[in-house]
This record gives C-alpha cells, sequence and structure tokens, in this order.
C-alpha cells in the first residue's frame, strides 16, 4: 500500500524573514521532521513587479524572481529536500504569460480577441496575464522545454495551473516527454474531481469539491475524508485562500484544529500551506 501524500505547500519569499532560498536552506530538513514526504512550491519564476506581484504572472520560466535568488540556488535547495527524503512539486502555469513575457513578441503565440490583441484566458477577469495559443506548435515545444528544464534540474512533478484551459492532445504530449526522460514516478497534478476523472493522464488533483463542501457540512466533509479511495488532495488552505489574506481560523472558525486533526491521521492525501503550520491564527499574501 502506498504512503499517503502528506504535502507543505510553500512560498518561499514567505517561509524566512529573509524571504530567500538561501535563507531556507535548511527548511527541507524541518519539514521533513514534521512529517512531510513533498513540497508543493507556488510558482518562484521571474515576473515583472512593476506589473503584478502575482507569481503566476511570469516574465522567464527559466528564471528565478531575483527575490528569492538565482537557478543554482533552486538547484541546491531541490537537492536539500530530495537529500530529506522529500519530493518536490512545483506549480506551473502554461497557460498564460506575463503581456511583459518576451514570448509576446510573437503575435500567433497567444490568443486574439476580435481587435486583434491579446487577452486575458476566457471567463477569466486575470488582468495581469495573457492567453498563450496552444495550437500553435511552437507554443507546444517552448512549453515542453520549460518543464523538461525544472524535471532535469530536479522536481518530481508539477500541478499545472489552469490545465482545463489547456488542449488535452497538448498536456497529453507534454506528459508522455516528461515520462521517457524521468527516472522516477512523476507526481502530475491538475484542479478538480470531474477534470481529473476524464483525464487519466493525471496521478492527483487538489480536491476543490471538498473544500466547498467543509463551508456548509463539516461531518459529511469528514466521511469524505475518512472513507473515500479518491487520488484527491484534501487541504484547508490554497493560494486563492492566502491570496485574500485569510486566516485558517477565519476560515473555518471553531472547526479548524479539529479538521486538523482529521487531515494529518487520514489515509487520504493531504496537504496544508506553510501559514497552516506555523502560524494557524494568523495568515500570509502569496502575492510577492
Amino acid at each position: 500500500m502506498k504512503r499517503p501524500l502528506r504535502i507543505i505547500e510553500t512560498s518561499i519569499p514567505h517561509a524566512t524573514a529573509e524571504g530567500t532560498l538561501k535563507a531556507a536552506m535548511d527548511l527541507p530538513d524541518q519539514i521533513a521532521s514534521y512529517g512531510f514526504n513533498t513540497v508543493f512550491i507556488l510558482p518562484w519564476m521571474k515576473v515583472d513587479l512593476n506589473l503584478s506581484r502575482s507569481p503566476y504572472a511570469i516574465t522567464d520560466y527559466t528564471q528565478l524572481n531575483e527575490r528569492v535568488g538565482v537557478i543554482k540556488d533552486a538547484q541546491n535547495w531541490i537537492a536539500r529536500c530530495r537529500q530529506a527524503g522529500l519530493n518536490v512539486v512545483l506549480d506551473m502555469p502554461l497557460n498564460h504569460t506575463s503581456p511583459n513575457h518576451p514570448w509576446t513578441s510573437n503575435t500567433g503565440w497567444y490568443a486574439l480577441d476580435k481587435d486583434g490583441n491579446k487577452c486575458s484566458p476566457a471567463a477569466t477577469s486575470w488582468t495581469d496575464v495573457v492567453q498563450l495559443n496552444h495550437s500553435e506548435p511552437l507554443v507546444c515545444d517552448a512549453g515542453e522545454k520549460v518543464l523538461r528544464f525544472w524535471l532535469e534540474l530536479g522536481v518530481g512533478g508539477f500541478r499545472f495551473d489552469a490545465a482545463s484551459f489547456i488542449p488535452d492532445t497538448v498536456l497529453q504530449k507534454w506528459i508522455d516527454e516528461l515520462k521517457k526522460i524521468a527516472n522516477h514516478e512523476l507526481l502530475l497534478w491538475c484542479d478538480g474531481e470531474e477534470y481529473f476523472n476524464s483525464h487519466p493522464i493525471f496521478n492527483g488533483f487538489l480536491h476543490h469539491e471538498a473544500f466547498r463542501l467543509a463551508k456548509n457540512n463539516v461531518l459529511e466533509w469528514e466521511s469524505l475524508v475518512k472513507n473515500t479511495a479518491s487520488k484527491g488532495i484534501f487541504y484547508l488552505t490554497n493560494h486563492d485562500t492566502l491570496h485574500l489574506g485569510k486566516s485558517p481560523f477565519d476560515e473555518w472558525l471553531g472547526s479548524y484544529r479539529l479538521m486538523r486533526e482529521i487531515l494529518e491521521s487520514s489515509s487520504q492525501n493531504t496537504l496544508f500551506s506553510w501559514s497552516d503550520w506555523q502560524n494557524p491564527s494568523g495568515s500570509y499574501s502569496f502575492m510577492l
């Protein structure tokens, strides 16, 4: 029987007072000592802070946000995780980029509105990113190179942000290519149970349905966590909660401690944010 994933969601800019990878070099041993076996890293790639503080508005996928460090720091930190017995899953937004990404010089690489302007992902209010055109083969090739770069640097898998916006054929090609070069089983996550069930290329998903259920019926949520054989990852706080600056205590009120105990004793895959674990009465924004 596989050991369940015990995941800590970490934003490096907020994990230490300095907010750098060099300052966080002892963090993997600390995380492992708490009983976690997987680290889920929120995007740490280069962004244009003059345009957006969101780590999802990326201007270079193979460089780090300069506040965090440089690529060599990331490589060293990932190696420290592996030495501590931790798998590293990187949150990867390959559906869209910052409008200041160098790729935007290639007009055909992006979705265009009726006026010929690059546009945000459909049905979103994301004003700091523009939608990639995945029907352009060069976009598919560029995304594959990004994934290979991080896999070769040592990460053990990816959560594909906004995967439902990306064509299935593109995701399949990316994952097939990754599996050819990986020397271990990759952790490949998407969002939502319904999407996961129709996309067997993934082996895990963030269980948003359970998160929403807990707000209305904690007892039913508890039954789901304890009895399901789902490959979903159960959690109490995600990056959207952190974006709103919410405390886990505020989110769940008096239920928080009980819910955390249930997740910690569950045989299911579970995720905690660094803010939950370190200071459950407080919170931090994931914004850079």
